[in-house]
């Protein structure tokens, strides 16, 4: 009996043990979990009273604003009461200053006017909006003013006008994105502005509206003014180049009428023009032998243009050039032989040689333009060439062979000749004239030869420094060495 008692006892600690265990672990978990939730709410309230305090900053300035302009309009209203309130000394005195004073009147309606405007884009643009999200997606609510959809638009089109090639399209893209930046600065959120950004994008609006002015300028007078036979010439040579800047390349050229057989470059001779051919054809002579022909479209003594050497001055002619003498078919019998000699046959654009390069040196988009197009030109005139092999128009083929290989070379001595006398630009264009090298297959010893021609060794070109006791002032004047 008794042990049975006694068991029962142990039995009923071991459960209130138990019980007690179980109602710690209980309660230890309960007090976890509230503290847990009690430092979620003050996280909640600090975040949530921190954005209350943004917005409700945002929105004291945006009332200060509407109470400055309630109080500048009631301000204005008492002092210019109704017609009806106003004595007649009042009425007849305003009536006298205004009289006497008309402009100062005007001025100060136009500032009064002015001031409103701004103060409604100002409360237009600051006025705090609130972006309607669906608790489920955020619990928080976001809010934004105009000004900064501004500063944002200005961001991006600037990374737009990155993705963009073309001049003009990118010039318009950079001053609409300046335009935003200066809303984002005038009307900035915080209510001050930002003179420094601002008066930048200014200038950077001026100064792209000027180019974009200047662009659209030109293109007007390529449509519209341009002749048809220039708006041809553009189509036919010119087609990978803008219509702005063809119309700024033939603006510094001049029409050349050449008479049946004019003489345009003498062999030996210095000559300081770069023409182009736009009718009739010029035929190339060396020594006497007609070596090849110059069509339409093709380029006249350009000396390595086409392989980036851009000479200035005069450039000794390696051949002659003279214009073709052409038969008009109805006419033949019609016409004397001293109307014969009157008749002009052959136009040419003819620009001269130090202000093309000036112009190239400060349009790149016209100096790759016209880069390509006498690449193109080069092979024009190789493939003529051969075509006239082929064809049997050349009775010697050897002797013509020796007088184009002649000519090639004398031409290469005269840009090697131009080139250094001014050993700084000489040194910078080294490799344009390896280019040319490689391209008209002048080989070492023309090479050499060439230079023992301009009085110069291998050696010190290779140096690319030679003392010079003479220099020609008729070549490269005014020369900017930093092309």
């Amino acid at each position: 009996m008794n042990l049975s008692i006694r068991i029962i006892r142990n039995a009923s600690c071991v459960r209130r043990h138990h019980g007690l265990h179980l109602n710690l672990n209980i309660h230890s978990t309960k007090s976890l979990t509230t503290n847990s939730s009690n430092i979620y709410k003050r996280r909640s309230y600090s975040s949530a009273k921190i954005h209350s305090n943004n917005n409700s900053n945002q929105h004291n300035h945006y009332q200060r604003l509407v109470g400055r302009r309630q109080k500048s309009s009631s301000t204005a209203s008492a002092t210019n009461p109704s017609p009806s309130l106003r004595t007649p000394f009042l009425s007849l005195k305003s009536f006298s200053a205004s009289s006497s004073s008309p402009s100062s009147t005007t001025t100060v309606i136009r500032n009064s006017n002015i001031q409103q405007l701004k103060d409604a884009l100002q409360i237009a643009l600051l006025q705090p909006r609130t972006i309607p999200i669906p608790r489920w997606i955020s619990p928080r609510s976001y809010s934004f003013a105009l000004s900064e959809c501004f500063g944002h638009a200005s961001f991006v089109l600037v990374a737009v006008s990155y993705a963009t090639d073309d001049f003009l399209l990118l010039r318009i893209i950079a001053v609409a994105g300046s335009t935003c930046m200066l809303f984002f600065t005038y009307f900035h959120p915080h209510g001050r502005i930002l003179w420094l950004p601002f008066q930048w994008n200014v200038l950077f609006i001026l100064i792209n509206s000027y180019r974009i002015g200047l662009s659209l300028y030109y293109k007007y007078i390529g449509h519209f003014v341009l002749s048809e036979d220039m708006k041809n010439v553009k189509k036919e040579y010119f087609d990978i180049m803008d219509m702005s800047d063809f119309v700024e390349l033939v603006s510094i050229a001049e029409e050349e009428v050449l008479s049946d057989g004019q003489i345009v470059a003498f062999q030996g001779q210095k000559n300081r023009y770069i023409r182009m051919v736009i009718e009739g054809e010029l035929d190339v002579l060396r020594d006497g032998i007609k070596t090849y022909t110059l069509e339409e479209g093709n380029f006249v003594t350009e000396a390595g243009l086409h392989a980036g050497l851009y000479l200035k001055g005069v450039i000794e002619s390696c051949c002659t050039i003279a214009s073709r003498t052409r038969e008009l078919p109805n006419e033949k019998e019609k016409l004397s032989v001293a109307e014969k000699s009157t008749i002009k046959t052959t136009r040419c654009l003819r620009w001269d040689r130090t202000e093309l390069i000036n112009l190239l040196k400060n349009n790149k988009g016209i100096r790759r333009s016209l880069k390509a197009i006498l690449s193109w030109d080069i092979v024009r005139k190789l493939k003529g060439q051969r075509q006239d092999l082929a064809e049997h128009k050349v009775e010697n083929p050897e002797f013509w062979t020796q007088k184009r290989q002649e000519q090639s070379e004398d031409r290469y001595a005269a840009i090697l000749q131009n080139m250094v006398q001014h050993p700084d630009y000489f040194k910078k264009r080294k490799v344009e004239l390896d280019h040319y090298r490689t391209v008209h297959h002048i080989d070492d010893e023309h090479h050499r030869l060439a230079l023992k021609k301009c009085g110069w060794t291998v050696e010190e070109y290779q140096n690319g420094e030679k003392f010079l006791q003479e220099f020609d002032e008729d070549n490269y004047d005014d020369y900017d060495e930093s092309s």
